[in-house]
């Protein structure tokens, strides 16, 4: 019910998100480079896994790559991953991009935003968990977890010290 309830409050808070629908799933398209030219993002299983990695296995690997070559792959590490256009967040004129990220045993997901600065992927907002309680987000619940807001960028944490499990907006540290 608390997982309802903290999915339920993702769903009111819009937090100044633009009319423009972001895009999300397994390959997304975005302007990446700033160009005006959209490219395709695509999820890449690069190895298959091998028995429990939890039990000495080996566990499958992922990476980001583009249609565009000018833009270098991102590896993903271990497990299913979900891409999310956020449109320009740190007004460089370029579209950033969110990786969602299972776990490799657990119902804690990870996400972590990227942008393309100086020939590199840049991490725009650090690795930040996402407990889920083995219950699935929405995608329109995953595309407003970072948002632009008075030319600042937030996430959306769930606050784990809160008998609720409210959801608190974070402010990201800039470099």
């Amino acid at each position: 019910m608390k997982l309802i309830l903290t999915l339920m409050t993702f769903g009111v808070f819009t937090f100044g998100q633009t009319s423009t629908e972001k895009k999300i799933g397994t390959k997304i398209e975005g302007d990446f480079l700033g160009s005006g030219k959209k490219i395709i993002a695509t999820v890449i299983k690069t190895k298959e896994a091998k028995g429990n990695p939890i039990e000495d296995g080996t566990p499958a690997a992922y990476e980001i790559r583009f249609s565009d070559k000018k833009l270098k792959p991102i590896k993903a590490g271990c497990c299913e991953t979900i891409l999310i256009n956020e449109g320009d967040l740190n007004n460089d004129g370029k579209d950033d991009i969110s990786i969602y990220q299972a776990p490799m045993n657990g119902c804690t997901y990870a996400m972590t935003t990227y942008s393309f600065t100086n020939g590199n992927w840049k991490k725009t907002v650090d690795t930040f968990l996402i407990p889920t309680g083995c219950e699935t987000i929405t995608n329109d619940n995953l595309q407003k977890m970072i948002f632009r807001e008075n030319n600042q960028i937030y996430y959306l944490e769930k606050n784990m010290s809160a008998e609720n499990g409210e959801v608190m907006k974070k402010k990201v540290k800039q470099n």
